[in-house]
Order: structure tokens, then C-alpha cells, then sequence
């Protein structure tokens, strides 16, 4: 370790990648489960439960679905617990939440929409939760006059509110004025219902009813004896005990979200995100192993003689690997330890990265780690390290002494006679499916590798099991591992008896790359069937074609070097510098072949996640998504619009004049507020459903992904709204698993079809329990399914089963669809009384898809921390090669090479090295991506295909560049070393 300080810190760096992407992996979730959780906590503050109206259905979010509870229930619920109120019951109190615009003279400010609380003023006791901004002072609510109300922080930055101010609040199209008292922090009983609707008001709950001619809460809030963050424990147990009350008393009621559901919920994301995290570091793991690998069989090289002189004086194989292990600990134990602490502080980074993606919707990103994450982490590393060093040690210790103490190439072969060649290799094709026969192989011959066939036979026959495995469950991970394991072990087995290297190994590899291709894309389903697949087909398929094509790069490794000495006067001077540059690399197939499988396998990676993307960017953001309408209006529940264009030019615009057309689509709440169900024996989802009106249908063109049998167009299916009661369209989303936040899946229709049979759905109000019988005639395209997301059926019967809609969504068709942003803010600013919400539906689609796209280049950067293993590669080799060739850089300057060849020489040799790789690993990425983007099972047109050549060459330069600098050090000592010395050099 002291002799070569450089060489040590590239392999001490080497090492703790992988602990830093296990680190990092584990710490970003921990940054995200406490930053969900805190948040959960921190708005909730004393409500632990919460109570709702009782639906038959499997409960649903009191703060999200309005799902009201009348005056007269509520009067019954406080009666039934004031006789018989659980003991762990701290507190109950009725909330009242009503959307409403507001407007600030003093300020001119406006909002459309901010969410006006009305708090029972008899039971505020238990409930701590309204705390002054400003001295944080606990306010109390039931001091507030009928005028009088507190104002969120939200709130107050949006209106640039005071204390002491006026403001316009306007109800059903009445103004009615309110000074604010004081400023308050966010939280659920202030108005901040989620992430996107933070803004709101706060008032007696009297003053409300008064106010909206009503009786209702819309949830009753219970808080639990103790403070905001150690009451979980009690929650499922007092749960139990409302349930029974609510039984015994016939109230009608049932529970919604308690702050157990957020806490869990957020533990649930902090795992996705580890678990993602981790999948996607499985390629620099990966990369890591092998340069682990690389590294021990170079320390072996650099010490054969030393080895051979030890074996030869009595030291057994044991103990080399004795030795060797015990070396790679002490790496491992200081790697691990270093690995663990930058890995905390790359995921602080992403979660900075993180913060700023998500400040938008109002979700803090904190930093955050745990001791058991270092301690998992460490151990982790350092267990998957010391495997890697093991497995690599019990390598380097096959050796021939002789061949070692004379410090020559180690020539073993199998003792197999030319002219029976050919009858070995018949014989090992049965030896692969009967394994008595391979080990009477072994016997028989008495061969010098039987570790190679034994390997090679138990791979080939372990890939059979997977494959037919996979043919028997439909799973594509078992089939595709089992055949590559099936063709890299008859290759393998096929040069142990003497067959040419290079047509099996380049038969082999093309051989997998066509296959994983065609897999991808769907195309071997005529000959094998369908396959289930998920994520982690993505790290199979990387592993096995960059395996593959480094076989196929390292044997024609000739053909390369060939291509380069007939180039002849093209490189002029430095043709010489060139041709020792591409031999040596091509001489020593093994490092060379590990540089290029650590290099390609993360280009891989990120060409493909950077191709994927630009397809759904491109997918997402075509003009036919939209379906033909470009602004999106949302009316304010308590000031409905009739009439758009009316309501518009009585407010003095003249945008109308500039309208194609106008629809309407009806409402009921959110994702919760309706059920839905494709089978009778199935349970009830929450799901979207809407109403539109014939406008709609006439006036929009939203394309169709598949229609029913019987349907000769998009057209007809979306006409067939207006005139037939009992039919649907629904979402692609609805089709396609793993989109969207929805649990409902549609039976019955596969993503491949474009023509189905009519599909059986039934809706259901969870409130009345009105039901209705529908058929599923078309299916929305997946571009247009995230503007367009639900089931869709005709206004009229929207209105038979749900009643009157909660709300409408109007959309508008431009004469000119670039006005669509100056539009909505002109539609919003007319209608700023009524709390009109217009956005124009090409801004939502960008804002969407940027969002998504900076997830995605926050996923490529983690993922491009492998890049840097490459990296450590091509320095370790470089300086490695320095110290190995002396002897040859000595001859070299002795026959005339200039000090500035030979270092040209050595940064040609890892530019080769590097470019091979990246070639490679681009190349794979674009070649799987084609075939999954035009496969039936992308979401689009499959004749569109796009490669976003600017962020693949960003890769590839990057990489090139950071490569050239790692070699230019050794590079330097290369030339630099005086001619004399280096052939005296031993």
C-alpha cells in the first residue's frame, strides 16, 4: 500500500463508489420520509383523526372529497360523545372549508381561489392550532367579530395581507368585507388543504354558516390526549372505539385520513425513493464490482514472480487468497467509511436539487440522515466489497508457479487432441441438458480447466431452468437471463474445446444484442407468447448487452487494429504513437474488456433514460394532446358561471369574439368523491368521473387510443356520448398500470389493442349510493389521458346519478392557439369576482413535462456518478501501464520516439479505451430505446422515434474529457522517465 500512494488512493476511490450510491440511495429516502413527515405533522398539528359522512365504499379523504357532514349529524355526534367520549379523546370540533375569491383593494392583489375555514368556536380547547405568524402566540378564534378573520401565511404572500387591512371576499357574486386581525402559520385548520391550495382565511364557524346559508362541516376534527408528533400509537385503537360509537348511535359516519395515514404515507415514499434510488445505482454498483475486480487481477499481475516464488516455496493457493483478502479489507474497511459520508453528502445535494423542483407546489425538501442509514450503509459496502475482493482474489490465485516466477503469460490448455476437437464439441452440446455426461467429460479427459466447464456447463443448464421457467410463469426476467446464460455458456463451453475464439464469441454476443432488442420491443411474441415485465428488465437487459458487445469489441479487436495501420498517411506523424497506442489495449483483452463494460454499462444507462424522456417529452407536449382546446377554465364552487362567453362579455372583454368553441365538462369532487368498479365481484375504486355537454363533444378532437368493435371512428365513439345514455370513455391511464394515482384498473382491455369488445363499468355515488350500469366504447390516447384523465360520460347522466355537479370545468377553442396564455390571463382577470382559475393547457403540459424532466436529469446526475468509476479505471490502467512498460517506453525513446510521442502514445491508449465504451454504450441505449418506443406497447405513434443527440454528445464529451485528464498525469511520468534507467528497469 505505502509503495504506490497514487495508485492507492485511485483504488481507495474505486472502492467506496459503491458504498457512496448505497449512501446516497438511503439517506434520499430518509430526506424524504422526514421532510413528507414533518410536513404532515407540522400542518395537521392536533388533529390526529378525522370524521366524515359514511359512504358504502372503502373511505375516502374528508380534507379532499367534501364529503359534508349535515348540521343535524353533527349535533348528534357532539351529543353521542359528550355521554361516552373514549378516554384517550382529547377533543372534537367541526370544520367547515368553502372556496372563495378574494381581492385586496390596499394591495391589488387578487386570488382566485383561497379556502375560507369556519372553526367551531365552543370546542377550540384541544385544538392549539392557530398560532400568530408573528409572536407566535395561540389566537383565539371565538374572539373574532362577524368582519374579522386571521389570514394564513399563504395567504398573505399572495395578497400581500397586513394586519389591520380591508378585503373583498365575494360569495355568489356578493361582495362582503373583512379586516384581517393577524396573520397566522399554514396549517390544515387555516386553510392549507395540500401542497397546491395553501392560501386561506380563518373565521368563527357561525360567521360561515351565516355567510353560505348552510349548517354543515365538511370533516369533524378529533385530537387525541398528548401533543402533535406522540399521539400515533393511540390512533388505531381510538379508531375503533369511534367506529363502535358511531354504530351504536346510528350516526352515519365513518373515518377519513388520520395523521398515522400521512406519517405512514410518507414512510411509504421515503422507501420508493430508496428503492428507486438504489435500482438505478445498481449499474454503478455494477460497474464498481468489476473495477474491484480489474483492480485485484492488476495487484496480482504487478506481484506474479513474487506469488510464484511463494507458492514455489512451499505457500499454498489458500493462502494467496488469504493474502489478497486481507489486503482488500484494509481498502475496504477506510473506502466504506469514506464512501458512507460523501454518499450523505451527495443525497444532501439532490435534496437541495429536489427542494427546488418541488418549491413550486409548496413541498419542503429538508435534508435529513439517520444513524441506522451510516450503519446499513458501512455495512453494506463493506460486505458487497469484500465479497467482490474474495471472488476476485480466489481468481488471481490460479496460476502456473513456473510460468509466474518467470514473470510470462500463464498458458494453460486443455489437453485435447486436434483431430478429436470437433467430436468435444458435439459432446458438449448434450452435456448442457445432461449433466452426467459433462462430468464424465471432465473424467474422462482429465482436463488442466475443469473449473471453466464446470462453470460454463452449470451456467448453460441453470440458464435452461430460468428460460423455461420463464416460458411456464410468463415472466420475462427468468427467459431472458436464462437464454443469455444459456448462450454465454455454450460459447464459453464451445472454447474450451478448441472452437475459434472469435465467430463463437462474436456470434454470441450479436446474437444477445438482437435478441434483447427484439424482447424489448415485443417482437418474439409470435414465437414465445407474452412476458410480464418490470423495472428491473432495464438493469438485465443493460448487464446482459454490454457484456455482450464487449466480447464481440475485445475478439475483432484485430479487424480495429488493422483499420487503423492501413489509415496510413492520414494520422502522419503520429501514425507510429497510434499504432503502440491501440495494440497494447487490444494485447491485454481483459482490462481492456472490464474498462469497456464499466464505461458502457452507465453511458448505457444514461442514453437510454435520456431517450426515453425526450419520447414522452415529445409524446406529452404534441398539439393533438389537447384535444383540440386551449384554455382551461375552473369555476369557483360558490360563484358558478352559466354561460362562459356571457359571463365574459358582461364583464366588458371581448375575448369571446375570438372563441372556435366552448364545452363544459361536470365535476364531483376529486379522485374520492366517486366510485367506480369494471366487475360486479370486484370493490368499488375512487376514480375521476365527469359529465360533458354536446358542446364539448362537437367542438373538441381528442384522439382515441383504441375503440370499441363496431365503432368505425374517434368521432363516432365521442358522438355516441350525446345520444346514448349508458356509455363511457375512459383514460389510458386507466389501462396502462403504474400511471397516474389511481388504484381503479379497467378489466378487459389490453394496452396493445386498438380494437376491444365493450368493456362493463358501473359508477356509483358513495354519498346517495345511486349506481349505474355503463359500457366502455373508447379508450383516450395516453399524449391526451394527462389533460383528459377519468371516465367521461354524458351530462344528463352525470346529473341522474350524482345530481347537481360540485363544479364545472369550462374549455375554450382559440382562433389563434398562441394567444392561449394571454387568453387565460385575460378570462382570469375578468372574471377575478367570481374566482374563475383559466391556464392554458399548452403552459400546464410544459409545466408538467419540466417538472417530470427535472426529476429525470436529477435521476441521470445520480446515475452518472458511475461515470466516475470508468473514470478510476482508465487512471488505475494508466498508471498501472506506466509502471509495467518501462521497459518498452525505454526501447521505445531508444529507437527515436520523442518524449512527446510517448505521452501521446499513452492518452491515445485511453482515449481508444474510452471512445470503445462510449460507442458501445450509446449505441445499446439507442438500439434498445428504438424498439421500445416503436414497440405496440409505447404509448404513440410508432413510426416516431427521437434521439436527443445534444444531451448524448454532453455525455460523451464529458466523459472523454475527464478520461484524457486521468491519464495525463501518468502520461507525463511515462515520458519523462530517463531512456537508460527504463531498460535497466527489472
Amino acid at each position: 500500500i505505502p509503495r504506490r500512494r497514487a495508485q492507492t488512493v485511485l483504488i481507495v476511490l474505486g472502492l467506496m463508489l459503491s458504498t457512496l450510491i448505497i449512501s446516497a440511495a438511503f439517506t434520499t429516502g430518509d430526506t424524504v420520509d422526514y421532510s413528507i413527515g414533518d410536513q404532515a405533522y407540522s400542518q395537521l398539528g392536533h388533529v390526529d383523526i378525522t370524521v366524515e359522512r359514511k359512504s358504502d365504499g372503502n373511505g375516502s379523504s374528508a380534507l379532499a372529497a367534501s364529503r359534508d357532514v349535515p348540521g343535524d349529524v353533527y349535533a348528534a355526534f357532539k351529543a353521542a360523545l359528550s355521554n361516552a367520549k373514549p378516554p384517550d379523546v382529547d377533543g372534537y370540533m367541526g370544520v367547515l372549508y368553502e372556496d372563495v375569491p378574494v381581492v385586496n383593494p390596499e394591495s391589488r392583489l387578487s386570488e382566485p381561489s383561497v379556502t375560507f375555514v369556519g372553526l367551531d368556536q365552543d370546542l377550540l380547547a384541544a385544538f392549539p392550532d392557530v398560532v400568530s405568524a408573528r409572536t407566535g402566540e395561540v389566537l383565539d378564534v371565538s374572539s373574532l367579530a362577524p368582519d374579522q378573520v386571521f389570514m394564513n401565511e399563504s395567504a398573505a404572500d399572495q395578497l400581500g395581507g397586513s394586519p389591520g387591512q380591508r378585503i373583498q371576499v365575494y360569495i355568489n357574486s356578493v361582495v362582503h368585507e373583512f379586516t384581517i386581525v393577524d396573520i397566522v402559520r399554514d396549517k390544515v385548520l387555516t386553510g392549507t388543504r395540500d401542497a397546491q391550495n395553501r392560501e386561506g382565511l380563518v373565521s368563527r364557524l357561525d360567521t360561515l354558516h351565516s355567510l353560505f346559508g348552510n349548517d354543515r362541516v365538511n370533516f369533524i376534527a378529533v385530537s387525541i390526549n398528548g401533543g402533535v408528533r406522540d399521539t400515533l400509537s393511540a390512533i388505531d385503537p381510538t379508531e375503533g372505539e369511534l367506529k363502535a360509537l358511531f354504530r351504536q348511535n346510528n350516526l352515519g359516519l365513518d373515518m377519513g385520513d388520520s395523521k398515522k395515514d400521512g406519517v405512514d404515507l410518507a414512510e411509504q415514499f421515503g422507501n420508493f425513493m430508496t428503492t428507486f434510488f438504489l435500482l438505478l445505482g445498481l449499474f454503478s454498483i455494477g460497474a464498481g464490482m468489476l473495477l474491484i475486480i480489474m483492480i485485484f487481477v492488476m495487484l496480482a499481475a504487478e506481484r506474479k514472480s513474487e506469488m510464484g516464488m511463494a507458492r514455489a516455496v512451499g505457500m499454498k493457493r489458500g493462502h494467496l487468497v488469504q493474502m489478497f483478502v486481507s489486503e482488500g479489507a484494509a481498502y475496504n474497511v477506510f473506502s466504506a467509511m469514506i464512501g458512507a459520508g460523501l454518499g450523505v453528502l451527495v443525497a444532501f445535494s439532490l435534496a437541495y436539487m429536489l427542494a427546488a423542483i418541488f418549491s413550486e407546489f409548496g413541498i419542503s425538501i429538508t435534508p435529513h440522515v439517520t444513524a441506522r442509514t451510516l450503519v446499513i450503509s458501512y455495512s453494506l459496502g463493506v460486505v458487497l466489497t469484500f465479497l467482490t475482493v474474495t471472488f476476485a482474489s480466489w481468481r488471481v490465485s490460479f496460476l502456473n508457479i513456473v510460468s509466474a516466477i518467470r514473470g510470462l503469460d500463464d498458458q494453460r490448455h486443455a489437453r485435447v487432441r486436434r483431430r478429436t476437437r470437433w467430436v468435444w464439441i458435439l459432446l458438449g452440446i448434450p452435456a448442457l441438458v445432461v449433466p452426467p455426461l459433462g462430468i464424465w467429460m471432465i473424467m474422462r479427459k482429465g482436463l488442466d480447466i475443469q473449473w471453466g466447464v464446470i462453470l460454463s456447463i452449470g451456467g448453460a443448464l441453470l440458464g435452461a431452468l430460468l428460460f423455461f421457467l420463464g416460458l411456464q410463469t410468463g415472466e420475462a426476467f427468468p427467459f431472458a437471463l436464462g437464454f443469455s446464460l444459456v448462450g454465454a455458456g455454450s460459447a464459453r463451453l464451445m472454447t474450451i474445446f478448441k472452437a475459434p475464439d472469435r465467430p463463437v464469441y462474436t456470434a454470441m454476443g450479436l446474437g444477445l444484442v438482437i435478441f434483447w432488442g427484439l424482447l424489448a420491443g415485443r417482437r418474439l411474441e409470435f414465437v414465445f407468447g407474452e412476458f410480464n415485465a418490470g423495472i428491473e428488465m432495464f438493469f438485465l437487459s443493460g448487464v446482459a448487452m454490454v457484456t455482450a458487445s464487449t466480447f464481440v469489441l475485445v475478439y475483432n479487436s484485430d479487424i480495429i487494429l488493422a483499420v487503423v495501420s492501413r489509415a496510413g498517411g492520414v494520422f502522419g506523424s503520429i501514425l507510429p504513437a497510434l499504432k503502440t497506442a491501440v495494440a497494447y489495449p487490444l494485447d491485454n483483452r481483459f482490462r481492456t474488456g472490464m474498462t469497456l463494460a464499466m464505461i458502457s454499462l452507465v453511458v448505457f444507462s444514461l442514453t437510454m433514460m435520456s431517450t426515453m424522456n425526450l419520447n414522452f417529452d415529445k409524446l406529452f407536449l404534441k398539439d393533438e394532446s389537447r384535444g383540440g382546446w386551449d384554455v382551461q377554465v375552473e369555476e369557483n364552487r360558490n360563484n358558478p358561471i352559466a354561460n362562459l362567453p356571457e359571463s365574459l362579455s358582461a364583464a366588458g372583454s371581448s375575448l369571446p369574439d375570438r372563441f372556435l368553441a366552448v364545452g363544459r365538462i361536470e365535476m364531483e369532487g376529486g379522485f374520492n368523491a366517486v366510485e367506480v368498479r369494471s366487475r360486479e365481484d370486484a370493490k368499488f375504486q375512487n376514480y375521476l368521473v365527469k359529465g360533458v355537454d354536446d358542446a364539448f363533444v362537437d367542438g373538441g378532437s381528442i384522439p382515441l387510443q383504441a375503440r370499441a368493435r363496431g365503432m368505425a371512428s374517434d368521432s363516432a365513439v365521442w358522438d355516441a356520448l350525446k345520444t346514448q345514455p349508458d356509455v363511457a370513455l375512459i383514460d389510458d391511464f386507466a389501462v396502462r398500470s403504474g400511471f397516474g394515482p389511481q388504484e381503479f384498473s379497467l378489466a378487459g382491455v389490453q394496452i396493445k389493442d386498438n380494437v376491444f369488445d365493450p368493456v362493463p363499468l358501473e359508477v356509483r355515488d358513495p354519498v346517495s349510493g345511486r349506481s349505474r350500469q355503463l359500457t366502455v366504447i373508447g379508450i383516450i390516447a395516453f399524449g391526451s389521458s394527462s389533460n383528459f384523465q377519468g371516465v367521461f360520460i354524458g351530462d344528463r347522466t352525470f346529473r341522474e346519478v350524482f345530481g347537481e355537479p360540485e363544479f364545472s370545468v369550462h374549455y375554450v377553442a382559440l382562433a389563434d392557439p398562441g394567444e392561449s396564455k394571454a387568453a387565460a390571463r385575460e378570462i382570469e382577470s375578468s372574471l377575478l369576482t367570481a374566482g374563475a382559475q383559466a391556464k392554458s393547457l399548452k403552459e400546464i403540459a410544459d409545466k408538467n413535462q419540466a417538472l417530470s424532466r427535472n426529476f429525470l436529469y436529477l435521476m441521470q446526475a445520480f446515475m452518472g456518478l458511475g461515470l466516475f468509476v470508468g473514470i478510476a479505471a482508465v487512471g488505475v490502467i494508466a498508471f498501472r501501464t506506466v509502471v509495467e512498460r518501462r521497459q518498452q517506453i525505454g526501447m521505445l525513446r531508444a529507437i527515436g520516439y520523442k518524449r512527446s510521442m510517448v505521452a501521446l502514445s499513452f492518452m491515445i491508449e485511453s482515449s481508444f479505451v474510452t471512445l470503445l465504451g462510449l460507442f458501445a454504450g450509446i449505441g445499446l441505449g439507442i438500439w434498445l430505446s428504438y424498439f421500445l418506443v416503436t414497440s405496440k406497447e409505447f404509448p404513440g405513434d410508432s413510426s416516431s422515434y427521437f434521439v436527443p443527440w445534444v444531451q448524448i454528445a454532453a455525455i460523451g464529451v464529458f466523459t472523454f474529457v475527464a478520461s484524457l485528464l486521468m491519464t495525463w498525469i501518468p502520461s507525463q511520468q511515462a515520458a519523462s522517465i530517463p531512456t537508460a534507467e527504463a531498460l535497466r528497469y527489472e
